[in-house]
Order: structure tokens, then C-alpha cells, then sequence
């Protein structure tokens, strides 16, 4: 009834090796569908060679594994508990953008290395690496079949089981625990692979060794610009991967510093003054220049009692290319999208738009905010702004 094959022995049900007496049933357990099979002795033999062959190929993880360690995509996930959190694929995707900074691919595999992900075995999985459970023949953005699914380790018990956190386990694209969650289970009863993909700087202790620091000094005063292929540069509260996260950054921000470096989580990191706010930045995405930026404005003065707040500010409108259509539509990537009042992350979310919905563009420029390129639009669920990425002609 857990998704598990179950053979009759003696009196016993026989889960994988562990062999819990159950007492075989005969019909149904009620609104379970668990139905009593028969199996001769040469079956039932082959059937014991099968979990012992499985007990082996899971074996217990090393003791660092088994901790039920922190990390900072595990945080990143945590703070979305009980929220809505989209698709599971879609919801593992923003917790390793906010913990780390990357972007996974839109594949179910290569986009893992695309985020310079490297693949694990179940016994070395830990706190903040990705389970994926997909048909590796079948891996591009438009996969859909019964099965596919993705989750997040929180703890390694052994056996080829975990402590995971996802969303959309429930079909209802919430954010929620899954204890004990066995992937190969369900694998195995579609036809899938699994494969556990550890992303730099995202996992608990022992993670991935992080690109050596270029050979920069940085001092007070220093002047700098982002400079990163992901798409936008986490800016911190503090010098740390856990550390609330400001703003994203876009490649080309300059910047001035004004303290660090300070070495934690693999990362060099250096304080910088910008136009995005005061925070920390990992070094290694930031290049000197050779003369100052231009100076950061100033605070607006608060305004006075019962005056309008101002506007939030939004990023200067870049030309959009010139086959871009007026009548646009939803992509098939996995989940649905969201339309938001405002360009980036941070809009409110008007509503979430299904595979194939039409859009009207409203705007022919684009706005460039947290890693994404934002187009605003016209659906029949009103006005909003939503990612360039993930819509088609």
C-alpha cells in the first residue's frame, strides 16, 4: 500500500530485507488495494535473492551522511513550508537559486550539470542534495508522464530512504514534509530512474569543493562590477550562504566595497555598497575596475504622516529582440506560471497561468529583475508581468 512490492512469506510480508511480520491478507485491505498473490517456491526463492540484492545495492551511509545535517538549500526550502510552492520541479528550482545563486537547467538531468551539480549514490546523499526520479530517456522540459517527481534531502536514513522536503506531493502544489520517502520505490513501479545531484555550496557538511578564489586582494574603497553567466549575484545580509538574501544582483551592478573579505561556506566574501542595497556578495562573481562606479543616491527622506509610500523602483527596460510577438502563450515547462503585478520575484502573485494560455504583450521592451527577463502582459485573468523564459510564440 506504500507503493512497495510486497511477497507473501510464511506469515510475513517481505518489504525490500527488512522482513516486518504482517500478516498476509487475503482480498483486499480496506481502501488500500492490497490483494493476496500466490507464488510457488522457486518465486518465492527468486524473490528473496531480489531483496537481498537490494539490501546490498542500498547499504547504510557513512556517518556523516546519516546526520541530520543543515544546508542552505534545506533552509532556503524550509522557509517555504506550508506555502504554495508550484510544481516539485519548479520549487526546487527557487530553493537552490536562493541558497546558492544557480540556476538549474530545464532538463531533468543535464540541467542539474548545468548548474555544475555532480551526481551522488544513495549511500552519500545528504542534507541539500536533489533526489530526481525520471526515465532517462526522457529528460527535456516537456517530460510528462506518470512518476516523474522531485525532492529535497533533509536527512540520509539508509536503505535507499529519506527525510525529504518537496512541494506538490499532495497534487495540490503545497510545500510539505515527506518522511521516509523511498524514491526507488516509485521508480520502480514506473519504470524510472532515480538520480541524487549535489549542487555546489547548496549540501550540509563536506560539500562539493568550491573553484579556487582568484588571486584578488580586496580592500575597503575597492570598486567592482558582478560579473556572472547565472543570471543575477545573491546579495546577503551576511557573509554566509544562510544569511538572509537582500536582492539578486544582475550582471554588470557595480559596486563599492566597504569591508570583508571574510572566508565561510567555501566562498570569499566581501561587503559592497550598490544601487540594490548594502550587503555581502561571494568575491569570486565580482571583478575590479579600474575606476569608481557611479555613486549610490541616497535614501529617499521618509515620508511625512499619511503620505503615499513611494513607488518601488524598477529596473531600467531593455530592448526586447526584434522577433518578439504581440500574441505570445504559456510554455509547457513543468508546473504553471506565474503572473505577477510587478517585474521580479517579489510581485505579488496575481495568478498562476496553465501550459498553452494565452498572452497579450502590452509592452514591446522587457525589464530585467532577479535573473529573469520580465514581459508585462494581458491575460483573461488580468494584467501582470511574467518571465520571458516561458513563453512561446
Amino acid at each position: 500500500h506504500c507503493g512497495y512490492t510486497h511477497l507473501p512469506y510464511s506469515r510475513c510480508l517481505l518489504r525490500r530485507a527488512t522482513l516486518p511480520c504482517t500478516s498476509v491478507l487475503s482480498g483486499c485491505v480496506e481502501g488500500l488495494g492490497l490483494t493476496r498473490v500466490s507464488f510457488g517456491p522457486r518465486r518465492l526463492l527468486v524473490g528473496l535473492m531480489i531483496a537481498l540484492v537490494s539490501f546490498v545495492a542500498f547499504s547504510t551511509p557513512s556517518a556523516s551522511a546519516a546526520e541530520d545535517e543543515q544546508s542552505p538549500i534545506v533552509t532556503a526550502a524550509l522557509s517555504h513550508l506550508g506555502t504554495h510552492g508550484g510544481q516539485c520541479w519548479t520549487f526546487m528550482r527557487q530553493a537552490v537559486l536562493e541558497a546558492t545563486g544557480r540556476t538549474v537547467g530545464f532538463d531533468y538531468r543535464q540541467g542539474f550539470f548545468d548548474a555544475g551539480a555532480v551526481e551522488v549514490s544513495a549511500s552519500e546523499a545528504r542534507s541539500g542534495d536533489i533526489i530526481q526520479v525520471a526515465k532517462d530517456g526522457n529528460t527535456g522540459a516537456w517530460a510528462s508522464y506518470s512518476g516523474l517527481h522531485t525532492a529535497i534531502v533533509m536527512k540520509n536514513l539508509g536503505g535507499g530512504r529519506f527525510n525529504a522536503i518537496d512541494s506538490n506531493q499532495n497534487w495540490d502544489e503545497m510545500v510539505r514534509l515527506r518522511p521516509n520517502y523511498d524514491p526507488y520505490a516509485g521508480a520502480a513501479r514506473n519504470g524510472l530512474q532515480v538520480h541524487i545531484y549535489r549542487i555546489p555550496g547548496g549540501s550540509g557538511g563536506g560539500a562539493v569543493a568550491a573553484p579556487a578564489e582568484p588571486a584578488t586582494d580586496w580592500a575597503a574603497g575597492d570598486s567592482a562590477v558582478v560579473l556572472t553567466d547565472s543570471g543575477c549575484l545573491n546579495l546577503r545580509s551576511g557573509a554566509t550562504v544562510a544569511a538572509t538574501k537582500v536582492t539578486c544582483l544582475p550582471s554588470g551592478t557595480p559596486a563599492t566595497v566597504i569591508g570583508g573579505p571574510i572566508a565561510a561556506d567555501g566562498f570569499t566574501w566581501i561587503q559592497v555598497e550598490t544601487s540594490g542595497g548594502t550587503g555581502w556578495v561571494a568575491a569570486r562573481y565580482m571583478s575590479k575596475t579600474a575606476s569608481a562606479p557611479a555613486p549610490v543616491a541616497a535614501a529617499a527622506a521618509a515620508p511625512a504622516e499619511g503620505a503615499a509610500s513611494a513607488a518601488v523602483p524598477q529596473p531600467a527596460p531593455v530592448a526586447a529582440p526584434e522577433n518578439m510577438l504581440a500574441q505570445v502563450h504559456v510554455d509547457n515547462s513543468p508546473g504553471c506560471l506565474r503572473l505577477r503585478s510587478r517585474a521580479g520575484v517579489g510581485g505579488q502573485i496575481v495568478d498562476c497561468l496553465k501550459a498553452g494560455t494565452a498572452l497579450s504583450v502590452l509592452d514591446s521592451s522587457v525589464v530585467s529583475a532577479d535573473g529573469y527577463d520580465w514581459l508585462n502582459v494581458r491575460t483573461a485573468a488580468g494584467d501582470g508581468w511574467v518571465a520571458k523564459h516561458f513563453v512561446v510564440e
